[in-house]
């Protein structure tokens, strides 16, 4: 009897989180614009009802090196669970294309962003999202040379009381939205 409601709950979770990133999408470009387009994810997240909780956030302007990347992609990060393969996927093909002639990688891209999305559950049983992003630019005054990291990391918890009074309101902006990415 008590999985009903928690899977009820995770599928709730599931809609803020895609209705925030659809939101997200329509106001800013997630690759070009990774900060701007995070915070209104953040934002239309707790518009839904989701509590968000322990975040980190790390900012870090660099010479993209192996030894930067390892720092970065498993230093200061805790993993909820386990490493966070994820990150050091990105972390290897960004150094793959650093490994290219005349850095092509950081000339012809001048930003990127990265989200990944783990589920879990807290202490009580609730389902918890966690949420890793990458923003990643070259830095404006040294573009070829100097990347610009910002990384977040953070739970979104669904806050039952506030999600129910805007369930509606998900629901049917949900559907109009997925409706409008079907045309």
């Amino acid at each position: 009897m008590p999985t009903k409601p928690a899977t009820q709950a995770m599928e709730d979770l599931h809609a803020c989180l895609r209705l925030a990133q659809l939101e997200a999408s329509q106001a800013h470009d997630r690759q070009q614009d990774g900060q701007r387009w995070f915070s209104r994810f953040l934002q239309r997240l707790e518009d839904s009802g989701v509590e968000l909780i322990e975040q980190t956030t790390k900012s870090i302007n660099c010479v993209p090196t192996d030894a930067v990347f390892q720092e970065v992609f498993s230093g200061w990060i805790p993993a909820p669970q386990r490493r966070n393969l994820g990150f050091e996927r990105v972390a290897k093909d960004i150094l793959h294309g650093l490994q290219q002639p005349d850095l092509a990688l950081l000339r012809s891209t001048s930003a990127s962003s990265h989200l990944r999305l783990e589920f879990d559950v807290d202490d009580s049983g609730s389902p918890l999202a966690i949420i890793f992003n990458l923003c990643c630019s070259t830095d404006p005054d040294a573009p070829r040379t100097r990347l610009a990291l910002q990384l977040d990391h953070l739970g979104a918890k669904l806050d039952l009381r506030a999600f129910e009074t805007r369930r509606k309101q998900v629901e049917n902006r949900l559907q109009a939205l997925c409706d409008l990415d079907q045309l």
